[in-house]
């Protein structure tokens, strides 16, 4: 596309980009954009955003744009602002949770809900999760349970475990079946599992959900199950939705559980509309649901999806990016790309160690 077609409006926010960012801003379709660490992912995203707007006319209402923070939130929709207008950043930008919310609100009934639902916060949460276990004889308590109805650490640790259950789109009706299933992978690999925590878990799950209905509330992990499970489900549910938007985006796509990977892949079904933007290396939330399969799998689930590796780094020196490059060469799951800067090479790296937190805690205060 000659610079000639592009809208005025438009030319600042591309001419800011390097080539590649521009080709991937430009791109249609289902798009990965790998963006290393502080190659400018926030950037491209909003500029892919603002691309379909000013030059390829979709309505900003009907488009749907994905992220983590509230803050990454606001942060794009006043550079869409600032680049096209205001009135043009999309209506259906935000988190995960607040979307689904949104949704869900607009049809609660697929979450057994009634218009007007609560949504409960996560403290919520953990007093309902006290408050079910109280009730319960100690005698049917599992052991490692025993104490929780005043030990915050074993209430936490059962109101985690229904969240990820809610995060693999386990009903509490499936969740004995499933926990079983778990138990059963597990003694097949002599992996530890808390067999008995985990029984307890799926049983007070019911109860919970229950305790949910009773009082027409959903609490975090509501929001994003039930309309996922209703988008997998039900055909003519998915193709209402999913027609609503013409383009989907998301940012931190290398953070996404199974749920939110499902949710993206239905929500642009009928565009055939989806722009993803992460960095495999730069997955760390596994411990909270997220699975770097989907980023690194996107090629496979969408077969004909472009992709585009941004590798020149704005923000570190180059001993810094040799030493990323180094460590990250050790993962031979990785989809391929090497940082690069024009900043020099910098200050070599120095490596300290320390017997204790404190120590290094008082050396890092030291230093600065």
């Amino acid at each position: 596309m000659s610079d000639l077609d592009i809208p005025h409006q438009l030319a600042p926010i591309l001419d800011a980009l390097t080539p590649e960012q521009r080709a991937a801003a430009l791109a249609l379709g289902r798009v990965l954009v790998l963006a290393g660490a502080g190659t400018g992912k926030t950037k491209t995203l909003t500029a892919g955003v603002a691309t379909r707007v000013a030059l390829y006319g979709m309505v900003p209402a009907r488009i749907l744009c994905v992220t983590f923070t509230n803050k990454a939130a606001a942060e794009m929709r006043n550079r869409i602002v600032q680049a096209c207008g205001d009135g043009m950043a999309p209506s259906w930008l935000g988190t995960f949770h607040a979307l689904c919310a949104r949704q869900l609100r607009a049809e609660p009934d697929v979450a057994h809900l009634r218009p007007g639902f609560d949504i409960r916060d996560a403290d919520d949460t953990l007093t309902m999760v006290r408050r079910l276990i109280k009730a319960v004889p100690k005698e049917q308590l599992p052991v490692p349970v025993e104490g929780a109805a005043g030990d915050a650490k074993q209430i936490a640790k059962m109101a985690e475990r229904i969240a990820r259950l809610k995060e693999d789109l386990v009903t509490p009706e499936a969740a004995p079946a499933h926990v079983q299933g778990m138990i059963a992978r597990a003694h097949e690999k002599n992996a530890f599992i808390d067999r008995e925590g985990w029984l307890f878990a799926a049983g007070l799950y019911r109860q919970y959900q229950a305790l949910l209905r009773e009082q027409n509330a959903a609490d975090f992990g509501d929001l994003l199950m039930w309309p996922t499970l209703a988008l997998v489900h039900d055909t003519i549910y998915r193709d209402r939705w999913s027609r609503r938007f013409t383009a989907v985006l998301a940012d931190e796509y290398q953070d996404v559980n199974r749920a939110q990977f499902l949710w993206l892949k239905m929500m642009s079904e009928a565009s055939g509309e989806l722009f993803a933007v992460g960095d495999d290396n730069q997955s760390i939330y596994s411990w909270r649901g997220a699975k770097v399969k989907f980023i690194r799998g996107f090629a496979q689930e969408f077969p004909g999806a472009k992709m585009y590796r941004l590798e020149q780094n704005f923000r570190s020196t180059g001993h810094i990016l040799d030493a990323s490059n180094a460590v990250i060469s050790h993962d031979p799951a990785r989809i391929p790309k090497t940082l690069f800067t024009r900043k020099g090479v910098g200050m070599r790296i120095e490596t300290l160690g320390f017997a204790y937190g404190s120590e290094e805690a008082e050396a890092i205060a030291r230093e600065i």
